[in-house]
C-alpha cells in the first residue's frame, strides 16, 4: 500500500486626484464598532496521474471559508477570526487509484491561527500567527500603501462603496472601501484609504474578504489587545522560515491567498 504526503502551501490616496464621486450624505462620522467578514480562499489541487481525480474532488472542498472580526477605533484595530468561529480543518482518508489501485492517504487542512493588530494613530502593526504549529511575532511599521481609487461604487453590507486598485505591487488586489465610516483601515494589511474597506479581492478572487454586518459602537476599553503570543521576528526572518519548510515540504513558496494541495507519490 501506498502513502502519499499531502502538502499544503497557505498564503498567508488622493481623493481629489482619484474623483471620489459619492454623493452628499448626512452621517454622523462613527469611528468606533466591528465588522464581520466572510474570508474565502479556494484551493487549488494538483492529482497526479493514475488517481481517481472525479473521486478524489469530491472529497476535497474547493474552497475554504472563515467569519472574522475588525475591531476598530480612530486609534487601533484587531482583525481576527470570529469569536463564534470553529476551529478549521477538514480531515478525509482516500482509498483507490495509483498504479496497484491500492492507495490510501489521510490528510487535514488546518487554518492556522492568526491576530493582526494596527496602531492606526502611529502606524506600526503586530502580527501573531502561527506556522506549523510554532508562533511567531511580527513587529513592523509597514510602508504607506498607494492606491488607484476609481469612479465604481457599489453598496456592501448597507454601506456605499467606492473601488480602488493596489499599485506597485505583484499581488493583484481589489478593494472597496466607504467615506461614511472615515477610518483608514481594513482586513488584516490592508489599509491607508480615505474609508473602511468592506471588501477585498486578491489575485482574481483566489482570496476575498466580504463584509456581512456592521456594528458601529462604542467599545468597552479592552475589545482592542495587542497580540504578545510567540517568537519575535522581523517579517524578513518569518518569510524565510516560511520559504524554506514549503521548499522542503516540495511547495511553491509564498502562495498568494490561494491554498495549494500537492500529492506526490
Amino acid at each position: 500500500m501506498k502513502k502519499l504526503p499531502i502538502i499544503f502551501s497557505l498564503p498567508a490616496v488622493a481623493l481629489a486626484k482619484a474623483g471620489l464621486f459619492l454623493p452628499c450624505l448626512c452621517f454622523a462620522q462613527t469611528t468606533e464598532g466591528v465588522v464581520t467578514y466572510t474570508e474565502t480562499i479556494k484551493m487549488k489541487i494538483e492529482v497526479p496521474e493514475g488517481m481517481d481525480e472525479a473521486e478524489f474532488r469530491k472529497m476535497v472542498p474547493s474552497e475554504q471559508k472563515a467569519s472574522k472580526t475588525l475591531v476598530f477605533t480612530a486609534q487601533e484595530c484587531l482583525y481576527s477570526d470570529a469569536p463564534d468561529q470553529a476551529p478549521g480543518g477538514t480531515d478525509a482518508t482516500f482509498n483507490g487509484g495509483g498504479d496497484d489501485g491500492n492507495v490510501q492517504m489521510n490528510f487535514k487542512i488546518q487554518r492556522p491561527e492568526n491576530y493582526q493588530y494596527r496602531d492606526i494613530a502611529n502606524g506600526k502593526r503586530i502580527e501573531s500567527t502561527e506556522f506549523f504549529g510554532r508562533f511567531f511575532l511580527i513587529n513592523e511599521e509597514p510602508k504607506r500603501m498607494k492606491w488607484k481609487i476609481s469612479a465604481e461604487q457599489k453598496q456592501i453590507a448597507g454601506y456605499l462603496c467606492q473601488k480602488a486598485v493596489l499599485q506597485d505591487t505583484a499581488r493583484q488586489v481589489e478593494a472597496w472601501f466607504t467615506p461614511q465610516i472615515p477610518v483608514s483601515i481594513g482586513p488584516g494589511e490592508f489599509a491607508d484609504l480615505p474609508g473602511l474597506i468592506l471588501e477585498l479581492s486578491t489575485n482574481n478572487g483566489d482570496r476575498s474578504v466580504v463584509a456581512d454586518k456592521v456594528e458601529l459602537k462604542t467599545l468597552d476599553k479592552k475589545a482592542i489587545e495587542k497580540p504578545t503570543k510567540g517568537k519575535s521576528v522581523t517579517r524578513e526572518e518569518f518569510t524565510k522560515i516560511r520559504d524554506e519548510k514549503m521548499k522542503e515540504m516540495g511547495a511553491t513558496p509564498g502562495g498568494g491567498g490561494t491554498m495549494k494541495v500537492i500529492i506526490r507519490n
